[in-house]
């Protein structure tokens, strides 16, 4: 086991990660609509930093350091997709992958049980830069409601959204430090976090 930063999990190796990226800037790109513009605001905004791309976002992201996904049974083909050879538009090939560990052991990083363990795909990538050290973290394309995904042409009435918005609340109460950390480009989050 390994205790950090307000956080815990099973030893799986991702302790070594944790503080790895201490002060650097991370940008997380999760699904809803308007990810891509806002990446590009925050990447012009930042200048230096890293990126924690999510579930089918991760493959079009122009640069992608982490990609990240609860999603572990897609995971496989969004790494594969995005590595693949015939695929150069797609940007850079050498990222690294996680996932919670909730399906068996892969080839990645693996957060298995961590404690307590976000619901979506892009606040866990923000609790991943968060142990790596990253500040400021800038969510993009995490709006925490009914935005649609950057697929979808309308929105979507989610019930699961207003438990994710309380959930990001409540571990911005008990970990000031990863809410000290948080920014957002747009939607409540952006509300509750402010903007970069």
């Amino acid at each position: 086991m390994w205790s950090k930063k307000g956080y815990s999990g099973e030893s799986t190796g991702v302790e070594e990660l944790i503080d790895s990226a201490l002060g650097i800037p991370a940008i997380v790109a999760g699904s809803g609509r308007g990810v891509f513009e806002e990446v590009g605001q925050a990447q012009s905004d930042l200048g230096r930093f890293i990126v924690f791309a999510c579930n089918d976002v991760s493959v079009f992201v122009p640069r992608l350091d982490h990609m990240v996904s609860l999603h572990t049974p897609k995971l496989a083909m969004w790494a594969y997709l995005r590595r693949d050879p015939t695929s150069k538009g797609y940007g850079n090939k050498d990222f690294r992958v996680h996932d919670a560990g909730l399906y068996g052991v892969e080839l990645w990083h693996q957060w298995k049980g961590l404690k307590p363990l976000m619901a979506l795909s892009g606040l866990f990538a923000a609790q991943i830069a968060y142990l790596l050290g990253c500040d400021p973290i800038v969510l993009c394309g995490v709006p925490c409601d009914n935005t649609p995904t950057f697929w979808q042409l309308d929105g979507v009435d989610n019930p699961h959204y207003a438990k994710h918005s309380r959930m990001l609340l409540d571990e911005c109460d008990r970990v000031p430090e990863f809410r000290r950390s948080l920014r957002s480009m747009s939607g409540l989050s952006q509300m509750w976090l402010g903007k970069l």
